[in-house]
């Protein structure tokens, strides 16, 4: 039976609603059972489950939490988001910082080798017949910044001068008549004037 999802009232709203659909579809699904499978974390449970915790981290990556001591202000507050994962309530912080302490190596190759069977098992790549197709690969080889505001960049997170994408691809790229795209190209204004005619 596919995933039907509805709006309804509820009585905690939550900011992370595309979230909870994920989590929701992930858990109902299984989806994340290869990876947790065999992991086996050397710490007790008292409230949450070893796993669970290690999924709440997982939750906080996606949200947005940049370290560990977002978690209680930006997802566990969000029982509605909490509960579209399948928990009551996300662990709190410290809580999650001693289960990533907990990891050693024989706890990092055992998470490794759980999501290489959830790659196996997802990967188009994988399952492409070669015999009939190609393998289509686009890499960006050079270090300069992909956003929109970063169009005429030149300077990369390496370091140095790079040379604009412009420069290289004439054909191949549109010009913008707002920023210029690389060192030739002419910047549009917003006055219009009127033709003159001379006698």
């Amino acid at each position: 039976m596919p995933t039907e999802i509805r709006l309804t009232s509820m009585p905690q709203d939550t900011s992370l609603a595309p979230l909870g659909v994920l989590g929701y579809c992930l858990t109902r699904n299984d989806f994340l059972a290869p990876v947790f499978s065999e992991l086996a974390l050397p710490i007790k449970e008292v409230d949450h489950e070893p796993n669970a915790k290690v999924q709440d981290v997982l939750v906080s990556i996606l949200a947005g939490c940049r370290a560990i001591s977002q978690v209680n202000t930006r997802i566990r507050p969000d029982i509605a988001l909490a509960r579209a994962w399948g928990r009551k309530s996300f662990a709190e912080q410290s809580t999650l910082s001693r289960t990533l302490d907990a990891f050693g190596e024989a706890q990092i190759a055992q998470l490794r080798q759980g999501s290489e069977v959830l790659f196996r098992r997802e990967s188009r790549t994988l399952r492409l017949d070669f015999a009939q197709d190609w393998l289509w690969l686009d890499i960006d080889l050079t270090p300069l910044p992909a956003s929109k505001h970063a169009e005429g960049s030149t300077k990369g997170k390496i370091g140095g001068e790079k040379t604009g994408t412009g420069v290289n691809w004439h054909a191949f790229t549109r010009h913008s008549t707002k920023r210029p795209c690389f060192r030739a190209c002419i910047l549009a204004n917003n006055t219009a004037h009127q033709r003159i005619s001379l006698p």
